[in-house]
């Protein structure tokens, strides 16, 4: 093995180590001629070679067939078109895919040939050059021997029911016939296809099917496997003796299924019970009566015998002591003995270990006369060791006295019966393990549409039980309606049935269910044909596609909500410029003229109007990507009080908050948040008019799912709850669609906006309401596990400023009147309309020794270069630089998150005079410098 691994490597001595250890595997190494360089101890335990022996050796000269290699290489050859022969046999397509893996016969030293799975992969050294191949072999001549003999076994399996003479069926609980073969229906003279769900009662004279059925309700009884006889009548109109075996079937969850029944045809034996009866009686009135008892002796042992030869099952007499004085040969050949080996015997010597102390506790009662006869199953041995299973019919045999003279007899070989029922029950097993597994439900019925089996999935989505179900036709256990219309939907088994072709549901289907829940399903229908081809049923599966339907609904409803976003910041952007311009206007002529002038009041009311214009665009935003929140650590208690009230001064209707006192904190957008609480207060006030009681409470929940779920952990859970008129049914899918209404006045987008705020939070939000109840809508926010930092109240600041402004703005209304708002703030401004400009305007001012104290840059200039580029310039000339961007609209996330961006702060367009100080003093008094 040296030869293999490198001597100076310090893991060689493991890796060899490891390779010794595999003694259950071959593992040999060769060069790339096919010499052997390895050669591990699995393969020495395998091939009988040694490591010496082999070593240097060509492998395909020790212990392959030649023939299969010059096979397979002839095969390769054609394939490839040339000549593959040799070891290239082997490692050909190795050389393509790097590795390979096919079954090999291996010759032992001994000769022994065996079935191996051998991968071949290829060795490279450190210049990753190929300097050999691995080969690494299992033996698996036994596993290939058991998966034929598994199929032979399945094969047969499949035929065993239909080749057993013996009559055997199959009832459900409720006595319906559900299967059976053909012996059965031969045996009957009835198609199998009329048999297979009726009952009893269909097939049979009453005052036969009476008999069948008291068996049946005493089996479910005493649940004990049944055996008695009684008469059926066959095909040909003749009554037959005939011996039923019974056994129960159970489901998984120890449910009852049904049961299943075996028929052995006893009326020959019970015609040769009675001639023996008869006879035995026949015997004894003739010696008491004539001389020549006998004789006429002679001859009914003579007729007797005859019948006993010709029997096919075994008929002996057991003398009071036990051992066996008479019997046919057809017992000796059932037993493995010779007919003078048997009599003599003792009986119980016959039976299994297992049965002998029950069997020997039976024939002493019989014996003792405390029972006058026997029919049972019992396990007999033969002479060489072998088993059978027999079934025992015995009676007493006594003389005119009444005393006991013998034990008469009769066994049938059951043995066959007997496995084809175990094999039937686990093949039963195995298709109710098969259905009970699967994630579709399955329901199959007969042709009368009855039902005949639910699996666990069906009886969850329909909600009855297999039990409850059996039997029933199936519209009484499945409802669909049509989503849309609600009208009934017909189930496709009635199609299937009259046209054997496969059926599907059409889209916007209902599964209705026992209790009225409603799911929205797919399902299909196929028909379950016999071996003639004949429809004898039909199966239906069913999908929930529930889950499926919320998820794209919920899809639709957001890429309305970013369609509306897409114009709303199209709107936003030249609205807000506009805004800002007249705001800053307005402001600032309201700061120059004092409160008593005339024009002091009007300004005050444009300024308003201003304000409410910015709220109005502020909700537009809402839906679009730079309406993204500006989120801060906050406890939202305050928010939920103060936002609630505010909404409802001067209405009859008032709020009842459940807050607890540790409500955890959140990262939210105060302002967004308030306009939530405010859209859904209102809109509650408005639902009752004559007054009432707003309920809203908080809560903290704890969540937990199965996978690594970013959303696990702490949840706040928000709850306004009214008393008003409630939602229409119908309504209830649009309400958070925009400008969808039902107010007369309203604008359509409140829930719309209260939507997209509370997703911007990566919360969610649902509402459950019924009509003259009242309305719930519930809200779920992510929670921080941070303590809110406590910000003091900051009062105005009238501070006059001082410091040099650079401002840039592509508007030239908005660049004029901020530049005379500066001017009143007391700074010295300098304005530009681009980035390019603003950042050379700050490289001179730099270089000059008169730096600007702070610089309010525009995020976007359509056609040129804004904040959002510029900004990387001026931090180049200068680190400390003190900027703020504003924007009345952007996609870009800077104006939620500046910092990341190199910014110290942002104010949204439009903005007064006021907000503008308020933002510069903020960044220049927190300046480093």
């Amino acid at each position: 093995m040296s030869k293999l691994f490198n001597s100076g490597a310090a893991s060689d001595w493991q890796l060899q180590a490891v390779l010794n250890a595999a003694t259950e595997i071959s593992i040999i190494a060769t060069d790339t001629l096919g010499l052997i360089t390895m050669f591990n101890r699995g393969s020495e335990r395998m091939l009988g070679y040694t490591a010496d022996e082999v070593v240097g050796v060509a492998s395909i000269d020790l212990f392959h067939l030649e023939t299969e290699v010059r096979g397979r290489g002839e095969e390769m050859s054609r394939a490839l078109g040339r000549n593959v022969s040799g070891f290239d046999v082997f490692v050909e397509n190795v050389k393509q895919t790097g590795a390979e893996t096919r079954e090999w016969f291996y010759v032992r030293k001994d000769g022994d040939v065996f079935l191996v799975k051998l991968t071949i992969t290829i060795i490279h050294d450190e210049q990753d050059r190929v300097i050999g191949y691995l080969g690494v072999a299992e033996d698996i001549s036994d596993r290939k021997a058991m998966e034929i003999e598994l199929i032979e076994n399945k094969n047969l399996l499949g035929s065993i029911l239909e080749s057993i003479p013996n009559p055997i069926f199959y009832k459900n609980a409720d006595g319906v016939y559900v299967n059976c073969n053909k012996a059965f229906s031969s045996y009957l003279g009835i198609p199998r296809e009329k048999i297979i769900g009726s009952t009893v009662y269909d097939i049979a004279p009453k005052e036969l099917a009476d008999i069948y059925h008291h068996a049946d309700m005493k089996l479910m009884h005493e649940r004990d496997p049944q055996v008695y006889e009684a008469q059926v009548r066959y095909a040909d109109g003749l009554l037959r003796d005939v011996l039923f075996y019974k056994s129960l079937i159970w489901g998984n969850n120890g449910s009852l299924q049904g049961l299943v029944g075996v028929m052995l045809d006893v009326t020959e034996r019970k015609r040769i019970e009675t001639e023996l009866h008869e006879q035995a009686i026949l015997l004894e009135q003739e010696i008491a009566e004539h001389q020549c008892a006998e004789e006429t002796l002679r001859e009914s042992e003579e007729q007797l015998r005859v019948i006993f030869e010709t029997s096919q099952a075994s008929i002996f007499l057991v003398s009071p002591v036990g051992r066996i004085i008479f019997a046919n040969h057809r017992m000796a050949e059932m037993f493995g003995c010779t007919y003078e080996e048997l009599i003599g015997s003792h009986y119980q010597d016959y039976l299994h270990p297992s049965e002998k102390m029950v069997g020997g506790a039976r024939m002493r009662k019989l014996i003792d006369g405390e029972i006058d006869h026997v029919s049972t199953e019992r396990h007999y041995v033969r002479k060489d060791g072998g088993d059978f299973w027999g079934y025992l019919s015995g009676r007493r045999l006594e003389g005119p006295d009444g005393n006991l003279r013998a034990l008469v007899g009769i066994i049938t070989n059951i043995t066959d019966l007997k496995k084809a029922k175990d094999d039937l029950e686990k093949e039963k097993e195995r298709l109710g393990v098969t259905l009970r597994s699967i994630g579709d439900g399955v329901i199959t019925v007969d042709t009368d549409e009855r039902i005949v089996m639910l699996n666990r999935v069906a009886e969850q989505l329909c909600g009855w039980s297999q039990e409850e179900s059996k039997g029933k036709i199936l519209s009484e256990v499945f409802h669909m309606i049509n989503e849309k219309s609600r009208a009934v939907v017909n189930n496709p088994v009635g199609r299937v049935l009259k046209t054997g072709m496969i059926m599907e549901l059409t889209n916007h289907t209902i599964l209705v269910a026992r209790d009225g829940s409603e799911r929205v399903i797919a399902d299909s229908a196929a028909p379950i044909l016999d071996q003639e081809g004949a429809i004898i049923g039909v199966v239906l599966v069913l999908r929930d596609m529930t889950e499926k339907k919320e998820i794209e609904e919920e899809l639709f409803k957001a890429r309305k909500l970013d369609s509306l976003g897409i114009l709303a910041g199209g709107i936003a952007h030249d609205f807000n410029n506009l805004l800002t311009g007249i705001l800053g206007n307005v402001s600032m002529a309201r700061m120059i003229i004092p409160p008593d002038h005339d024009a002091y009041l009007l300004l005050d009311r444009a300024q308003k109007a201003s304000e409410r214009a910015r709220d109005l665009t502020q909700q537009l935003l809402t839906f679009s990507k730079g309406g993204a929140p500006v989120k801060r650590l906050t406890g939202i208690e305050h928010i939920l009080v103060d936002s609630a009230t505010f909404a409802l001064r001067g209405s009859n209707v008032r709020c009842e908050f459940a807050i607890p006192a540790d409500l955890w904190p959140a990262e939210i957008d105060a302002g967004q948040m308030s306009q939530v609480i405010n859209n859904l207060v209102i809109n509650a006030d408005q639902a009752m008019p004559d007054g009432g009681v707003i309920s809203i409470q908080a809560e903290n929940i704890e969540t937990f799912s199965d996978g690594d779920n970013p959303d696990d952990g702490r949840i706040i859970q928000l709850t306004i709850k009214d008393t008003g008129i409630g939602i229409l049914e119908e309504h209830l899918q649009r309400i958070f669609d925009p400008y969808f209404t039902t107010k007369h006045h309203g604008s359509g987008l409140g829930l719309a906006t209260v939507y997209s705020i509370v997703k911007n939070h990566n919360g969610e939000i649902r509402v459950v309401s019924q009509t003259g109840v009242g309305t719930t809508f519930i809200i779920r926010l992510p929670a921080s596990p941070t303590a809110p930092t406590v910000n003091e109240k900051k009062v105005d600041d009238h501070r006059a400023g001082k410091g040099k402004i650079l401002f840039m703005d592509d508007e030239e209304m908005i660049r004029e009147s901020m530049e005379v708002a500066l001017k009143m703030l007391g700074y010295e401004p300098t304005v530009c309309g681009d980035g390019i400009e603003a950042v050379e305007l700050y490289r001179q001012a730099t270089a000059a020794g008169t730096p600007f104290a702070g610089v309010i840059m525009d995020l976007t200039i359509p056609g040129g270069v804004g904040g959002k580029d510029a900004i990387a310039k001026l931090l180049e000339i200068d680190p400390a630089a003190r900027v703020i961007v504003s924007s009345g609209y952007s996609s870009d996330p800077i104006m939620a998150h500046y910092a990341q961006y190199g910014f110290c702060g942002a104010i949204s367009k439009p903005y007064n005079c006021k907000e503008l100080g308020a933002s510069l003093r903020e960044i220049l008094e927190n300046s480093p410098g």
